[in-house]
Parts: C-alpha cells; sequence; structure tokens
C-alpha cells in the first residue's frame, strides 16, 4: 500500500466506493447527516458525481490512500443562496487526527478561490464535536451563528477569501 495521501476528483467511475466509504463513515460518526444515503444506488451516485462535475460551483474532492478512500471533502452551491457553497468534510475513523482533514478543507479552500465563483463557503457542525471546530477555525472559517441541526446545537461557520 502507498504510503502517501493523494486528492483526486471524484468521478462515476468512483461510485461504489464513494458509497461503501459514505455509509461505514455514518456508522462511526453522528456528525454524518446524509439524508437517504442507505437508498442511493450505485447508477444514482454515478449519475450525481456526473452532475456535480458538470457544475462550475460544485466539487467533490477524496482522500486516497492506496485504493481506499480515507475522506472526502465536498462543496454544494446552496440553492436558497446561490452565492454561497456548503462544505462538507467526512475523515474515515481510523484516520482522524493525522491531518486528513486539513488537507481536505486546504483542497477545498484553493479550489474555492481559484476555479468558483461562489462568494463564501458556509458549513454548519456540532457543537460537541470540538476537533472539527478548532480545523475549521485555524482554517479561517468564522462562526457566525448558534443553530439546531436535528435538536442538537450547532454552529454556522463561513470562510471568506475573495
Amino acid at each position: 500500500m502507498a504510503d502517501t495521501v493523494k486528492i483526486k476528483l471524484a468521478e462515476p467511475k468512483d461510485a461504489s466506493k464513494v458509497l461503501s466509504f459514505l455509509r461505514q463513515a455514518a456508522t462511526e460518526s453522528d456528525a454524518v447527516t446524509i439524508p437517504h444515503l442507505e437508498r442511493v444506488t450505485v447508477k444514482e451516485e454515478q449519475e450525481n458525481l456526473q452532475v456535480i462535475n458538470d457544475s462550475d460551483d460544485c466539487v467533490i474532492l477524496l482522500a486516497i490512500l492506496g485504493e481506499q478512500i480515507i475522506g472526502i471533502v465536498t462543496v454544494m452551491r446552496l440553492a436558497e443562496k446561490p452565492e454561497m457553497g456548503e462544505l462538507g468534510v467526512i475523515v474515515a475513523q481510523k484516520y482522524w487526527r493525522q491531518g486528513i482533514g486539513q488537507l481536505l478543507v486546504d483542497e477545498a479552500q484553493y479550489w474555492y478561490s481559484n476555479y468558483s465563483s461562489l462568494s463564501g463557503l458556509v458549513l454548519d457542525v456540532f457543537e460537541d464535536n470540538l476537533p472539527a471546530i478548532n480545523l475549521y477555525r485555524k482554517m479561517n472559517f468564522v462562526v457566525q451563528k448558534h443553530v439546531q441541526i436535528a435538536g442538537r446545537p450547532a454552529l454556522l461557520m463561513t470562510y471568506y477569501s475573495k
């Protein structure tokens, strides 16, 4: 197995591995909140990845170690605020606190600054997820307000570099 983590654009051919990774990550953390994940088919995920890749203001990047996905970062344009992109980061539990999350956020920020027309990035993070909050603060995200997600206290954080 290679010992270097590589970042690559998620492609339709990665759909099966992406779904497997997301389903496993959902069992490792209650911070993974992807609706209907268990019902998404590989064909649907292939189509989703193609639509995302055809969009100028959405991206999914994978952290790969050897042949295995160990992390994923997404930026999806918000329907209610299309000038903003929502950042999502998931790292396999085995690789928590090893810099993978920071690498993924850094790559997403680079993409946002250099390739998107978005005016900013936004994310929600549960207030009890202190490692993630500390990472986002380190990466220049700023707390905008306290919110509730599924009855749990969370922070709405934003990032602007343009």
